[in-house]
C-alpha cells in the first residue's frame, strides 16, 4: 500500500473531515533521512471538540487517559490553545505509524490568510499531499505560499540560485522554533529542499515579476519592486510592520522587522505546542516522540 492509500484508509476510520493533507518527511522523502518517520496528517474539521468526542468512541486507543480527560472536560478555547490545533503521535495505522493534527477550517484559513498565527502557515509553505480539500482552503494555501515566496526573496541577495530561494522559504517556519535548539536535525531545511526539489519547483516555478532568470541559471531579485508589493503581505505581519514604524523603502529595516516578527511568533507558538502536546498526547507518548526528534538531530 502506498502512502496516499494508507492515509486514505487511516482517514476512513476517523470522523468526517473537510480537509485531509499529508506532509513532512514521512510523506515526502528528505535527503539523508534515516529510519521510518511518522506519517504526518492534518485534518480540517468543523468543530474540534465534537470531532474528538466522536473519535474517542471510534478510536479510543488514539488517546491517552490524560488526553481523554483533557479533551472531554476542557473548553474548546482551552483545547485549541494559541495554535488552534491538537496533535496525536505514535498512532498505529497498520503498515505505517501516524502523527495527526486536527484544526477547525476557519482557524486554518485565518492563520494562512493573516499570519496572526504561523503554526499551520509555516507547514503549508512546504509541499503537502492533498487528499481532500475545498476551494476556499486551496485559495488560502496559494496566498500563503505567494507571501512566503515574497518574504524569502526579501531575505535573499539580489542574485541567487533557486535552491537558495527554496532554503530561505522552507526555513521561515523554523526561525525561532524552540525545537530547533534541542530536538531537530540542524540540516533539516537543506534536507527538505534537496529531497523535495522537484515538488518545490512545481509549487514555486519562480516566474514572478520581481524574478528574472539569468543566463547562468541564477535569478536576479528586483528588491525595489518587491518593496512596492509589501501591502500584499498578510495583515498580521503588516500590522507589526506598521507598529514598528517601518520604512518600506528601507530593505534592511523591512528585513529586520519581518525577521523579528517570524522569530517571535515561531518561538512562542512552538513552545506552546510542546506543552499542549503533553496535555493531549500524554507523557508516555510524548517522551518517545521527543526522543526520536533528539536522535534525528544527532544522526547524520
Amino acid at each position: 500500500m502506498n502512502k496516499e492509500e494508507a492515509i486514505r484508509q487511516f482517514a476512513l476510520h476517523r470522523p468526517e473531515s473537510r480537509g485531509i493533507y499529508g506532509y513532512g518527511s514521512g510523506v515526502f522523502k528528505q535527503a539523508s533521512s534515516k529510519g521510518k518517520p511518522l506519517t504526518d496528517v492534518i485534518f480540517l474539521v468543523d468543530d474540534l471538540k465534537e470531532w474528538h468526542l466522536s473519535n474517542m468512541k471510534m478510536n479510543p486507543r488514539d488517546y491517552s487517559l490524560i488526553g481523554k480527560i483533557y479533551l472531554s472536560k476542557s473548553s474548546v478555547e482551552r483545547i485549541k490553545g494559541i495554535n488552534g490545533v491538537t496533535y496525536f503521535s505514535e498512532i498505529n495505522g497498520g503498515e505505517y505509524t501516524f502523527k495527526y493534527g486536527v484544526i477547525e477550517v476557519l482557524d486554518f484559513i485565518n492563520g494562512l490568510d493573516t499570519w496572526c498565527n504561523m503554526f499551520m502557515a509555516g507547514r503549508f509553505h512546504k509541499p503537502v499531499l492533498e487528499l481532500k480539500s475545498e476551494t476556499q482552503v486551496r485559495d488560502a494555501i496559494l496566498y500563503n505560499r505567494r507571501c512566503a515566496l515574497m518574504v524569502a526573496c526579501l531575505f535573499c541577495d539580489s542574485e541567487v540560485t533557486d535552491k537558495e530561494i527554496y532554503n530561505k522559504l522552507c526555513g521561515l517556519s523554523y526561525l525561532g522554533d524552540a525545537r530547533m535548539a534541542i530536538a531537530e536535525n540542524p540540516h533539516k531545511v537543506e534536507n527538505i529542499v534537496d529531497g523535495s526539489y522537484d515538488k518545490l519547483h512545481e509549487i514555486y516555478p519562480l516566474t514572478e515579476s520581481y524574478l528574472t532568470r539569468l543566463e547562468d541559471g541564477r535569478y536576479h531579485i528586483n528588491h525595489e519592486l518587491l518593496l512596492r508589493k509589501i501591502s500584499e503581505l498578510p495583515e498580521g505581519l503588516l500590522e507589526y510592520l506598521y507598529d514598528m514604524d517601518t520604512d518600506y523603502k528601507d530593505l534592511d529595516m523591512v528585513r529586520i522587522n519581518i525577521y523579528e516578527y517570524l522569530t517571535s511568533k515561531n518561538k512562542v507558538e512552538s513552545k506552546a505546542q510542546i506543552l499542549q502536546g503533553v496535555k493531549t498526547n500524554g507523557v508516555l507518548r510524548s517522551i518517545p516522540y521527543a526522543f526520536a526528534k533528539v536522535k534525528k538531530r544527532f544522526s547524520k
